[in-house]
């Protein structure tokens, strides 16, 4: 079967866009044997980076809608000719790596792409002609790197000295080459005596297996027997045995040949999946079996009023894959078609549940309302939210308690309360660790001795009374 892009397959390609095709940016579309370029100036026209190598493209076509296509990978195709680009305006690098184009001359119809900067023509038949890489330098001046390799000022000048008499060659060649072209197009086409030629060819290599020597034969697969051989056989045979020439036909063919075997072969050995049994969720006398199929760690958390069932599971599992069941005497959890089944100490009752999940962890959290409970009395949320603001307050109370308790261990390890009768007792240091500090401690601050000595008085010193004291 021949895969075509279609919407279906660029959906499935744009998973990184979130399969919205009008916005997208970049589609890897490699290694599905596509024989067309389609669709894509439909649903894609904001395309930036396109990938279709290794493919049966034999022609470019549907893309001069892509004004904003940067990069176009085409290279292991069956692609013969460069055309039908001059649309792609923004076409920065073009990979037409291991192709078929033959004539150099195909590259002046990238002229008009001026944003051009890479161009990949490495394995293809033009690039083993003479002059060809002086041509394409000259014919695009845009490029700055051809298959690889940076274009230099000097290669520029060089290549436009020979320029005009590589084109004329090239000119000359093309037109000496039109009619054999042609008629190889003819010899090429699938003649009606085709599966004659073959069987001619297999018997006569059959008869030479036969009467050749072993060396002959060295490498190569014994032609199974006439009766023994169906249409895959066959194909697989030619496949194996028979050369098959380096152009763009053979290469489809071949490649459509061993889609048809992969086929036949899928076809006739079906992959057999062993139906597992359904597993038993209940004996045979009415039990419930408690089952974890999951292995996922839970725990019950039961108060006076209700029963809440903890479920540790995974956060990337989406809620919508969950699915809750909860009878009187027992609750069943699947989770991606694996059951948790646990039959529960109390009844309960099935209209009054509450199922919540965390943001954060994932896990999974079952209230349900004991079957003692008045029914009218409140709802599974109000019971719940009650107990929730009791569990508080207690836990209040024991944090109160517990500092309390503390503070007077603190005490009792910081105050003397009691002595021996022979113990001596000193009431100054009564209380060791004193937070205020001491009479002693306070005066230390203050308590600094100053040296003051009296000034030096010169000898030729005069008082002069008219002059005021200065304290």
């Amino acid at each position: 079967m021949v895969q075509r892009i279609d919407k279906e397959l660029l959906r499935k390609r744009a998973e990184h866009n979130d399969g919205e095709l009008s916005s997208l940016k970049e589609v890897t579309l490699h290694q599905y044997d596509i024989e067309k370029i389609e669709n894509l100036d439909v649903y894609c026209r904001h395309l930036e980076i396109l990938f279709l190598q290794n493919n049966q493209i034999s022609k470019i076509e549907n893309l001069h809608k892509l004004k904003e296509l940067k990069y176009l990978q085409l290279a292991l195709n069956n692609v013969s000719k460069i055309e039908n680009l001059e649309g792609c305006e923004a076409l920065e690098k073009l990979d037409l790596t291991v192709n078929f184009v033959e004539d150099p001359l195909d590259v002046e119809c990238l002229k008009g792409n001026e944003m051009l900067r890479e161009l990949f023509l490495v394995g293809n038949p033009c690039t083993q002609k003479e002059g060809y890489r002086e041509f394409v330098i000259t014919t695009l001046p845009q490029l700055k790197n051809l298959d690889g390799r940076d274009i230099t000022r000097s290669e520029r000048i060089e290549a436009a000295q020979v320029y005009e008499n590589v084109r004329k060659r090239f000119i000359r060649e093309r037109e000496e080459r039109t009619g054999t072209v042609y008629e190889a197009k003819v010899e090429a086409e699938p003649a009606p005596q085709k599966a004659n030629d073959h069987e001619s060819s297999k018997a006569q290599y059959n008869e030479n297996s036969t009467n050749s020597s072993d060396s002959l034969n060295e490498g190569r697969n014994p032609t199974p027997a006439s009766g023994d051989i169906d249409e895959l056989e066959e194909k697989r045979w030619r496949f194996q045995n028979e050369p098959v020439p380096h152009t763009p036909s053979a290469r489809l063919e071949a490649a459509r040949d061993l889609a048809s075997m992969r086929e036949g072969k899928n076809n006739q050995n079906p992959p057999t999946k062993q139906q597992q049994s359904p597993t038993p969720l209940f004996a045979p006398d009415g039990r419930v079996l408690q089952k974890n199929q999951g292995k996922w760690p839970f725990h019950f958390a039961i108060t006076t009023d209700t029963i809440t069932l903890h479920v540790e599971l995974s956060k990337f599992v989406d809620t919508s894959l969950i699915d809750v069941d909860v009878q009187p005497t027992w609750l069943r959890i699947s989770v991606k078609g694996k059951i948790l089944q646990l039959v529960l100490d109390e009844e309960v009752q099935t209209e009054n549940v509450l199922c919540e999940r965390s943001r954060v962890t994932g896990w999974l959290a079952v209230t349900m309302v004991k079957a003692h409970v008045d029914k009218t009395k409140a709802d599974v949320i109000e019971i719940r939210n009650k107990e929730r603001r009791i569990k508080e307050d207690e836990e209040r109370q024991k944090r109160a308690l517990q500092r309390k308790q503390e503070t007077s261990a603190e005490r009792k390890k910081n105050y003397r309360t009691s002595f021996t009768p022979t113990e001596s007792v000193d009431l100054r240091n009564i209380v060791a660790d004193a937070q205020t500090p001491t009479a002693s401690a306070k005066a230390s601050i203050f308590d600094r001795t100053f040296s003051i000595m009296p000034p030096v008085v010169p000898d030729d010193f005069e008082d002069d009374p008219s002059v005021p004291p200065l304290c």
